[in-house]
């Protein structure tokens, strides 16, 4: 596994997404993608219920680190709201 893959979930309303953010700094490893994980779909991609990946996720995964790493390491996964 790579030190640096986050596995997170988009989350808007009623849809949930699987996406592996790559890091510049390491995650624990509870937090990290398996190696055969996809990145799940693309920057400013969509899906049929309308999530959007911010152009700026991996700021807004360190940031959700910095502030609820406790949180994070519970769930097992980096949790993000979708816009």
């Amino acid at each position: 596994m790579s030190p640096h893959r986050c596995h997170v979930k988009l989350v808007r309303r009623a849809c949930e997404h699987d996406l592996c953010v790559t890091l510049t700094r390491g995650v624990p490893p509870e937090l990290r993608c398996e190696e055969a994980a996809p990145a799940g779909y693309g920057r400013g991609g969509g899906s049929s219920c309308g999530c959007q990946v911010p152009s700026h996720i991996e700021d807004v995964v360190a940031r959700e680190l910095r502030d609820h790493l406790d949180e994070s390491r519970r769930r097992g996964f980096v949790l993000i709201q979708a816009a």
